[in-house]
């Protein structure tokens, strides 16, 4: 989830993506604390099979290599807030939470992987069309061959670095090679393009409801025999994640180019959605097991988590605690 950057260089665009991205998160995680509904594990695994890969693909779009940012905007924050996270479930929770930072706190995975790929960046950094593509085929086949190693999880994300590599890859060269202004120009293929991925986003319905997909595989933190999925089942995430990602950055974000009240702020604010939500969902399954019986509970919870916690002063609460003013500081 990307810090904020100053208002004039902002793509609004993606700032409402980011929007619609964010609150995928905290619907998919309040999902996971309610009474079942009709069609509520569905709609999850819908969700699940391209918001993070989106989520990374749209960091990747971003990334700039830089130490000062990943020591200050990354590490700095994981370990502030995975300690929170800790003391949080041990005190609060009274969960039997050991203190450790090797095995990141739930969704503190997001921030792991970010370092990794950050510190990557010089070697992935290529001007060759030839090595880039390369690349881009390497993390895809080690993506789906992780899964065959029971030894790869949790421990700093290792699984998860490695499955949602491609996705990070992908953002970073469409950038480099100004892949999406250059689809938007062309307007067949950019019509083929569209066509083609919202049919199969249309077929990944049925696929959900045949395949009898693990939810454990849309983790992307367990290997193919302790979950109960296999290559073939990645291999077709990785295709509908595709579609998603193209109808999201060349669909949506086409028509969608305009400041919204409430939306493009906290499009603009979700590093503070992120890291916070997490205490809200822990404390309402841990207190509240019964409070979101119906799915539009889920949605309005998920609509005001994210007023409360993607605004300015949230984020400039969410800066001082995480440390990331130091990187000002140190400019």
């Amino acid at each position: 989830m990307e810090q904020k950057t100053p208002v004039c260089a902002r793509d609004h665009a993606l700032d409402n993506l980011r929007f619609v991205l964010i609150f995928l998160v905290v619907f998919a995680h309040l999902l996971e604390v309610c009474t079942p509904f009709w069609k509520s594990t569905l709609l999850y695994q819908i969700i699940y099979t391209f918001h993070m890969p989106a989520f990374l693909f749209l960091f990747g779009y971003h990334a700039k290599f830089s130490l000062k940012k990943i020591l200050f905007r990354w590490c700095l924050p994981y370990l502030v807030f995975q300690s929170l996270y800790l003391l949080f479930a041990r005190i609060v929770l009274h969960a039997a939470e050991p203190i450790r930072y090797q095995r990141p706190y739930w969704l503190l995975w997001y921030l792991v992987v970010g370092i990794f790929y950050q510190l990557l960046l010089p070697l992935y950094d290529t001007p060759s069309k030839r090595r880039q593509v390369l690349a881009l085929l390497g993390t895809f086949v080690l993506s789906l061959l992780v899964g065959f190693v029971d030894s790869v999880g949790y421990q700093l994300s290792l699984s998860r670095f490695f499955v949602y590599q491609p996705w990070f890859l992908l953002g970073y060269y469409c950038k480099k090679n100004h892949m999406l202004e250059t689809i938007s120009q062309k307007r067949t293929l950019r019509l083929v393009l569209l066509v083609l991925s919202g049919t199969v986003v249309l077929l990944s319905v049925p696929f959900l409801l045949i395949s009898k997909l693990p939810n454990g595989l849309l983790y992307g933190s367990y290997s193919y025999a302790r979950c109960g999925g296999a290559l073939w089942m990645r291999a077709a995430l990785f295709v509908i994640a595709v579609a998603w990602v193209l109808l999201l950055f060349v669909g949506l974000k086409q028509c969608w180019n305009k400041q919204i009240p409430c939306i493009t702020t906290c499009g603009q604010n979700t590093l503070s959605v992120f890291l916070l939500h997490g205490f809200l969902v822990k404390a309402i399954s841990a207190f509240l097991p019964n409070l979101l019986r119906f799915p539009w509970q889920v949605l309005l919870l998920s609509c005001a988590i994210l007023l409360l916690t993607g605004n300015k002063i949230m984020n400039k609460i969410v800066s001082l605690i995480g440390g990331l003013w130091l990187e000002r500081v140190n400019s």
